[in-house]
């Protein structure tokens, strides 16, 4: 890049003091190659004096000195007097000390979020104390937090489990029956209660439903489904109150097998009785869970049921973290300035590894090109981060986190190479359809066409996913019916290996994607984009659309940072806007009528009004272009290496 883009870059972006952290991986490149493995074991044998500085007595400490005065400078300082502890291992294992708390302080504040929300809803109370999972709520708060769903399902379950273990310990009065413990007997009913609950479900419901003009769809059809066990209750209600009486492993597993058996029963196997099931169940159980759950939720303290950090022992090692102005464990070649100095120069710098007793060694850290051109363009290295590699490779990996300001990081190389495989006229507004992975992946409301970088990589995707995949657990299966203990161990590894390839593939797609979208709007010369407001989850589908869901391009950072790139091209803010998803896939654009999207018609679908065969993506984006949207407020910097201000 020139001096003269670098100017234009810099005063594009909006005057901001704050700085932000990436970090990159860089090349460990040893003197003598046979000294890579004994480089990878004085790394390794750092990190074990690291893991072993977290005593509970110190993460004690730590919890009142952060309780004081959460400054990370202060509270690395002070707990390296308040131990004894100075070498530079220490600021490094107390750095990830911080970083823990931190998260455990953030966690104790979602837990009082989620109890506070549990208090205002006995329904959904029962449900989390009943199964450790709530639909309602993970929806609700994953809404509120902006957080996928995935994570409110990890947050319900662990606190479920977390509080069991709280109340067995300091609730013994209250909590001496086994009937509330997580997956374990619950209080025992009769086929009479459960037909009670029955009757009590429809009729709160459906006068929960009566002073509403018209019934959504979804409502319509829970309401039919109370109906139909109502009108089935001869059947339903014997093996409900099977179930209720016996012990389950999973409650929510063990429930939702139990709601497919009925609905084969009754004679409807296509229906999914699992939500009005497990209704059904809190119905009977309410009366007696009401007499003691929410004094025990109005007893329970976040800070005991979030476990301390480093309480248990996870696989894998913290890489170490360097301060540039210590020497103590790793020689470098100056500080951080002296450091950011060299490489602007040379490209590379050099690392010392000492051991006691044996020579020291020496490796040169090989920077890439694009990290590279960020340092010339003003960033500096803030921090280098060290980790042992494992067998059979012993590769230590090392990051350099960098430091600077947005201008610093910004590169329109990839931007230009995609602007000239894309053409066409202006157009003011763009209108996008997010599909599955592969050629369909982003359609535009105009013919475009994605580049071929982006069709390999969804190819290979493709591929692993349904060939290698497949093959492999086919192979594993057979091991084990063989009881072949090796062959087994190896197939694990290569399964493992072939997941983490198709991750870095997704990780690639979701790299490049931006920059490709971003070069579409430059083209076109566009000042809106809208995409729809795609808040869809995998919980509850199978199969194929369950793939789709989580192989589709739907992260929002996505979009903002093509708006982000393409704006700072065009010398404008480019508006994005989000479309409600309501029928957009469904209605013809050309004529208004009806596309049959049934089985088979994914791609390309016959219009009931003037049986035209249409794209169904292309159809979508039209349509999404032209709805109202609502305005997305553009982020400063918009990035997953992004650390945040400091």
């Amino acid at each position: 890049m020139s001096t003269q883009t670098v100017t234009t870059v810099r005063t594009a972006f909006p005057t901001n003091i704050n700085t932000v952290m990436r970090s990159y991986q860089v090349v460990l490149r040893c003197v003598d190659p046979s000294q890579r493995e004994e480089i990878n074991k004085r790394i390794r044998v750092l990190e074990e004096q690291q893991q072993q500085l977290f005593t509970p007595h110190i993460i004690k400490q730590a919890e009142k000195l952060y309780a004081a005065n959460p400054h990370e400078g202060f509270f690395t300082r002070k707990l390296c007097k308040e131990v004894g502890k100075s070498p530079n291992i220490a600021e490094s294992a107390f750095h990830w000390l911080y970083i823990s708390l931190k998260g455990k302080k953030d966690k104790e504040q979602k837990v009082q979020g989620l109890l506070n929300f549990l208090r205002k809803n006995p329904q959904q109370l029962l449900e989390w104390v009943i199964f450790g999972r709530s639909p309602y709520t993970e929806s609700s708060l994953g809404n509120y937090w902006k957080i996928q769903r995935r994570y409110i399902i990890n947050l319900l379950m662990s606190t479920r489990v977390q509080a069991d273990s709280y109340w067995r310990k300091k609730q013994r009065g209250s909590y001496s029956s086994q009937c509330l413990q997580f997956n374990n007997l619950l209080p025992s009913s009769t086929q009479t209660e459960v037909l009670q609950a029955i009757n009590d479900a429809l009729d709160y419901y459906t006068a929960a439903f009566s002073p509403l003009a018209t019934l959504t769809p979804n409502q319509q059809a829970f309401l039919n489904k109370l109906h139909l066990l109502k009108q089935e209750q001869a059947v339903v209600t014997p093996f409900l109150t099977s179930w209720i009486n016996s012990p389950q492993q999973s409650r929510w597993k063990s429930l939702k097998l139990l709601s497919e058996h009925l609905a084969q029963v009754i004679g409807t196997p296509s229906r999914k009785l699992f939500s009005a099931v497990r209704l059904l169940v809190v119905f009977t159980l309410f009366d007696q869970y009401m007499q003691s759950v929410p004094q025990l939720i109005q007893g329970l303290p976040p800070a005991k049921i979030v476990p301390r950090p480093f309480t248990r022992k996870k696989q894998g090692r913290l890489p170490i973290k360097l301060l540039m102005k210590k020497n103590y464990v790793i020689i470098r070649q100056g500080n951080a300035q002296a450091l950011t100095d060299q490489v602007r120069k040379q490209g590379w710098t050099t690392l010392g590894f000492p051991q006691q007793g044996k020579k020291k060694l020496h490796a040169r850290l090989l920077f890439p090109a694009k990290v590279k051109e960020y340092l010339n363009n003003g960033a500096t290295i803030k921090v280098f981060q060290l980790s042992s590699g494992c067998a059979p490779s012993f590769k230590p990996r090392i990051d350099v986190v960098l430091e600077g300001t947005h201008a610093c990081f910004h590169s329109p190389t990839l931007l230009h190479s995609y602007l000239a495989h894309t053409s066409g006229k202006s157009l003011a507004t763009l209108g996008l359809d997010i599909n599955r992975l592969g050629p369909q992946m982003v359609v535009f409301n105009i013919p475009v066409s994605l580049p071929p970088e982006l069709l390999q990589l969804a190819t290979h995707y493709s591929h692993l996913s349904e060939k290698v995949l497949p093959e492999l657990h086919r192979g594993l299966l057979r091991k084990r019916k063989e009881h072949d203990v090796r062959g087994c161990c190896k197939l694990h590894g290569e399964l493992q290996r072939v997941y983490t390839r198709r991750h870095r593939l997704l990780r690639e797609l979701t790299r490049l994607l931006p920059h490709f979208l971003a070069a579409v709007l430059v083209k076109k010369k566009c000042k809106v984009l809208k995409i729809e407001q795609l808040t869809v989850d995998p919980t509850g589908t199978r199969g194929a659309l369950a793939k789709a869901i989580y192989t589709m391009p739907d992260n929002l950072l996505i979009y903002k940072k093509a708006v982000w790139l393409a704006s700072l091209e065009l010398g404008y803010t480019v508006r994005l806007e989000t479309v409600l998803p309501y029928h957009t896939s469904t209605i013809h654009f050309s004529c208004g009528g009806v596309l049959a999207r049934g089985r088979g018609h994914y791609d390309v679908a016959p219009c009931h009004t003037c049986g035209q065969q249409v794209n169904t993506h292309i159809n979508a984006a039209q349509n999404i272009a032209s709805l109202p949207g609502t305005f997305l407020p553009p982020d400063l910097f918009p990035s997953t290496h992004a650390r945040g201000p400091i």
